[in-house]
């Protein structure tokens, strides 16, 4: 199992997203409110809230794969449950199913005082690092 490294996915160091913990079917994620990822009245933007529900399943799902294997998000869903504020947002993801061809994980977020922010799924597919009919095998060849 491959911990999420600085570089790995240039994104993630973008906003400041660290993986803090990776067990086989389980990841913690961190990430501390900074200004450009707020906006009105200090609360963290929900699309951030939404990428760290994907990067937190994706970890757990990435936990779960063999060497051939790849994955890619194909569904998502959020529920905010209270604006984000405080120093930090932590995310922890679950695996709730791992199939052969679909993973779907459940996340919460908490703010850094531990009141929940967020809910959140998502489904991933699970494909052959060799799949020729898939079109994300381009996309990770190239």
């Amino acid at each position: 199992m491959k911990r999420t490294s600085k570089g790995m996915i240039p994104f993630w160091d973008y906003i400041g997203i660290e993986e803090t913990l990776l067990e086989k079917g389980y990841a913690e994620l961190k990430i501390t409110i900074q200004p450009q990822l707020q906006q009105g009245r200090g609360t963290v933007h929900g699309g951030v809230i939404a990428t760290l529900i994907d990067a937190a399943v994706g970890s757990a799902v990435r936990s779960s794969l063999s060497e051939e294997e790849n994955a890619s998000t194909v569904e998502l869903k959020v529920n905010y449950t209270r604006p984000g504020i405080g120093k930090y947002l932590v995310a922890k993801s679950t695996l709730s199913h791992r199939g052969k061809t679909l993973a779907v994980g459940e996340v919460k977020i908490e703010d850094s005082s531990g009141k929940l922010v967020a809910l959140g799924s998502a489904t991933y597919m699970i494909f052959s690092a060799e799949c020729s009919c898939c079109l994300m095998n381009e996309i990770i060849v190239s």
